[in-house]
């Protein structure tokens, strides 16, 4: 890009007389590469490149890491749905006896960060479909950590050797060893009764590894595998649209006369005139993106936007977020005033999502029980999984008071609930022979409240 420095001088001669014409001194400079004068651009647009151009990543798994970086879209959506798992109680009752509950009370309040490892387990579900963990512990203390292991570096082995081929005519399909930066001098090798493998969508997933290894039904499948081609047709709709904004914008800088008005002659007004542009040019491609010039009151700096006919991909990118929205099961507006922002959707929508992060979150409880499993079998606690406590996770779809009082009042009314189930549906205490159902009940309902209609508001169709 060359930006045309402009200086137009109206001075005198040596012998006093004021010049007919003034002079115009245009200065081109030439950038060191484009983008240099937009904060923080050149990095921008160079990281998206990657999705684009890199083909050279190891794994889906490292394009995944990329992907969630640098999109907003993905890492919000995300970043929703993980947060979830955090909404959680462990129920006690359902455990045998004292000595499980107090083992599992110690592991996950005292021994455990429990929170991180349900959040962190989502997310990595989410976006790899896959979680890996290694079990720590002693037969003394039981388990004492849950060690994270980066899935982009994880190989899964059955019982055949390293170099031997696995392709789809003869896959690994089961799992017997799991190898941790495999070919590395940090090589380091898990047997499967050691690792915590959450997965989800693996039975019939075809992965091939980081060693061209194929394998069937033992790795999870992720949901951004669909987003692949979305993402990368986005950014390089957006970075092109970027580059081509940027070359249809011209930057004009001007040297007002009162920079040379103290000087008679005509040369050294131009060498004066030559001297100030060198230091502007110069300052200005020193700068940083994020850095902004301070000159002196006679340089002025223009922008000309001689933008004309560039195509509107405004369209297409919502249709691109609206792809990421619908893959990851976060419902988005389609139409009014928030269209395209996400969980400020449609009841229908909602159910939807409801149910696909239902299904994440029993997933993650299937695996708890394995770690309570671990747990006691290390303190060589005798159990079975119906022995262990549940872990119960908040509803997504809360009810509101009203929706709570109108179901228990008319369960009541209707004889189908006693009046103690009724005040535990409100939370309230049980009451004493509370246990028997109204007889011969009919409960004048009315009309029925609207789905998601909130507390105190009325029907527009009301009189």
């Amino acid at each position: 890009m060359r930006i045309p420095f402009i200086g137009q001088i109206g001075g005198k001669s040596k012998k006093g007389v004021v010049a007919s014409k003034p002079l115009v001194y245009s200065y081109p400079v030439k950038h060191q590469s484009p983008f240099a004068l937009t904060a923080g651009m050149q990095d921008i647009v160079e990281e998206t490149n990657k999705l684009r151009d890199n083909t050279n990543f190891d794994n889906d798994f490292e394009l995944f890491d990329e992907m969630l970086k640098l999109d907003p879209e993905l890492n919000g959506a995300v970043r929703a749905v993980s947060l979830t798992a955090n909404n959680y109680k462990i129920d006690y009752r359902a455990a045998k006896n004292k000595k499980i509950r107090e083992a599992i009370r110690i592991l996950t309040e005292e021994t455990l960060d429990f929170d991180d490892f349900l959040i962190n387990s989502m997310r990595n579900l989410m976006v790899y479909g896959n979680d890996v963990n290694k079990y720590v512990g002693t037969s003394r203390k039981g388990l004492t950590d849950l060690q994270s292991l980066p899935v982009k570096q994880i190989f899964i082995m059955d019982s055949r050797g390293n170099n031997e081929t696995a392709d789809e005519d003869n896959p690994i399909i089961v799992a017997e060893r799991y190898i941790l930066r495999k070919g590395e001098q940090t090589e380091q090798e898990f047997p499967v009764k050691e690792i915590l493998h959450i997965k989800t969508d693996y039975r019939s997933n075809w992965f091939e590894d980081g060693d061209t290894k194929m394998t069937y039904g033992i790795w999870g499948a992720s949901r951004f595998t669909s987003l692949k081609q979305a993402i990368r047709a986005k950014y390089n709709s957006m970075n092109n649209r970027i580059a081509l904004e940027d070359a249809m914008t011209k930057q004009y800088i001007t040297i007002d006369k009162s920079a040379i008005d103290h000087i008679q002659d005509p040369n050294e007004q131009q060498e004066r005139l030559s001297f100030i542009m060198n230091q502007v040019v110069d300052t200005l491609e020193s700068l940083r993106g994020d850095q902004t010039p301070i000159f002196p009151d006679y340089v002025t700096i223009q922008h000309i936007d001689q933008r004309t006919a560039i195509p509107d991909t405004t369209s297409f990118l919502d249709n691109v977020n609206a792809d990421i929205a619908a893959v990851l099961q976060v419902p988005r507006v389609a139409a009014g005033q928030e269209r395209g922002s996400t969980f400020a959707a449609t009841y229908t929508a909602s159910t939807w999502s409801s149910q696909a992060i239902r299904r994440m979150q029993s997933i993650l409880n299937q695996a708890v029980k394995k770690v309570f499993s671990k747990h006691l079998e290390l303190l060589k606690i005798q159990h079975e999984m119906k022995d262990l406590p549940k872990l119960v996770f908040e509803p997504i779809d809360e009810e509101t008071r009203l929706n709570k009082m109108q179901r228990a009042n008319i369960g009541y009314s209707n004889g189908i609930l006693t009046l103690n189930q009724a005040l535990e549906i409100l939370g309230q205490p049980e009451e004493e022979g509370g246990d028997v159902r109204k007889q011969g009940g009919k409960a004048n309902t009315g009309e029925l409240p609207r789905e998601n209609s909130q507390d105190g508001a009325s029907d527009l169709n009301d009189e």
